[in-house]
């Protein structure tokens, strides 16, 4: 993807550097989720190979750990969602 001139870069984290991106003027990528209500990630964490990848990568207990700061986080996150999506659908609108 880095090579190609089609792909726009809109936003990146530290971690994940195509969080959101364009592909020409058809086509749009967001890579995270940030909607989440108080049962998703328990709700994730009944798929085993969902929680096992979770726990390979931080640790033993990791879902519960993600567990407690979503729901600790998820009055922000939620705002920042509305955020994000309004100003993704205007970026669409006025861009087409």
């Amino acid at each position: 993807m880095e090579n190609n001139n089609d792909v726009t870069l809109i936003a990146s984290s530290k971690e994940t550097k195509y969080q959101i991106f364009k592909y020409k003027n058809s086509a749009y990528g967001i890579q995270f989720h940030i909607e989440i209500k108080d049962t998703t990630v328990n709700d994730w964490g009944c798929v085993p190979e969902y929680k096992s990848a979770l726990e390979n990568q931080l640790g033993q207990g990791a879902l519960e750990k993600f567990d407690k700061e979503a729901k600790e986080n998820m009055k922000n996150m939620n705002n920042y969602s509305k955020i994000l999506y309004t100003k993704f659908k205007n970026e669409i609108i006025l861009n087409n």
